[in-house]
């Protein structure tokens, strides 16, 4: 069995706040609306291309069909969140408690029966396409952009 950290032995380590901590009240963080009726979210962090979002997205809600350019992750809090694949049928969900890793490439389609809130670290861009059939590319500077002029980015410290 490999050895366990000892909560009785610092050795050099001595507990400190370290700059850039950042403990943040998400009450205070006001919603965002999303790219899409029924879904909003918090920013919690943003890094260029990578960002992690508290998302609350309404029952019933289907999203429109997208591809992961990068990974995202998800884990919900509260609610349901899955799809199915079209070509067997077969359904995958996720519950309060669940999590999902998306790798690059993923395209699908998700719905969320029950409503959900979860929490996404999205790392990348996602291609989906307008109702006139244009390509989008929705990425991390994006839900930035959309939080920063909702004024709920302060809590972040990136602004002067």
């Amino acid at each position: 069995m490999a050895d366990m950290m000892s909560d009785t032995n610092a050795g050099t380590l001595r507990a400190k706040k370290e700059t850039g901590n950042r403990f943040t009240d998400t009450n205070k963080i006001p919603w965002t609306a999303f790219f899409l009726n029924g879904v909003d979210y918090k920013l919690l962090d943003f890094a260029g291309d990578r960002c992690t979002l508290l998302v609350k997205v309404e029952k019933g809600t289907k999203l429109a069909i997208h591809q992961h350019l990068k990974p995202v992750e998800l884990y919900l809090i509260s609610g349901s969140f899955g799809y199915t694949d079209p070509e067997t049928g077969h359904t995958d969900m996720i519950y309060a408690g669940g999590y999902l890793y998306e790798p690059p490439g993923t395209v699908h389609e998700p719905t969320s029966p029950d409503g959900f809130m979860g929490v996404a670290v999205i790392h990348g861009h996602v291609l989906g396409f307008s109702a006139d059939g244009q390509e989008v590319r929705i990425g991390p500077e994006d839900y930035y952009r959309r939080a920063k002029e909702n004024n709920a980015v302060a809590h972040l410290g990136l602004e002067p």
